[in-house]
């Protein structure tokens, strides 16, 4: 028998499926219901009403692979090659604009962004989910200072919201057609940006070739 968070997880799982594939407008809830196999009184216990359930997927896009990617931050600050691991971590997963998988990831979060404009309780919900997120990252980034990674005097709040706005920001990668930098140029000022941050103390590799062979 499943547990209530599988219950709630396969519900929000579907209806987050059926608005990824033909909008909001085509969730109807007693479909919804008859696709997990679950009774309408079921499905209510979990989510006060429709709009309840919109909002918990346009959440559940706000935070899609973020959580993820923050807890792989997290960890890289403990590794043998920290600096290397990181550098590598943001240029090649986190900022890559042509990475098929984390394009869709970015356009799920704006979406969910989108949904605020006339929805002030969304935004209200987003932002507190956000809260929560700039925490773990605001806490990844003292340790990585307390470590010696960083510089000290980074502000911890300017370096969160921008690893957070240069991987969202590459959303733009599928519209800027001829004028998307090539990859290596792109890699290239990524590094050359986030060698700034790191104490000066710390070696440091000049090139992404050299990231990329230190595992």
């Amino acid at each position: 028998m499943p547990t209530a968070k599988e219950t709630s997880d396969l519900i929000l799982a579907e209806a987050r499926r059926m608005i990824e594939q033909d909008g909001v407008a085509a969730l109807r809830v007693t479909e919804l219901a008859e696709r997990c196999g679950i009774a309408m009184g079921l499905l209510y216990h979990y989510f006060t009403d429709r709009n309840d359930l919109i909002a918990a997927v346009r959440e559940s896009q706000f935070l899609a692979r973020i959580e993820e990617d923050s807890a792989d931050l997290d960890s890289l600050v403990t590794s043998p090659n920290k600096v290397g691991s990181i550098m590598r971590t943001i240029i090649d997963d986190f900022s890559d604009p042509r990475h098929p998988e984390r394009s869709k990831y970015r356009m799920d979060r704006l979406e969910a962004l989108s949904a605020t404009r006339h929805n002030p309780a969304l935004q209200e919900r987003l932002t507190l989910a956000q809260a929560r997120l700039s925490r773990e990252i605001h806490r990844t980034i003292e340790r990585a200072k307390a470590d010696g990674i960083l510089a000290e005097d980074i502000d911890t709040k300017a370096l969160g919201f921008m690893l957070e706005v240069i991987p969202l920001g590459t959303s733009l990668a599928q519209v800027y057609g001829d004028n998307l930098p090539e990859s290596d140029a792109w890699n290239a000022l990524l590094l050359r940006m986030l060698r700034a941050l790191a104490a000066p103390t710390v070696p440091q590799p000049q090139t992404t070739a050299e990231i990329k062979t230190k595992k």
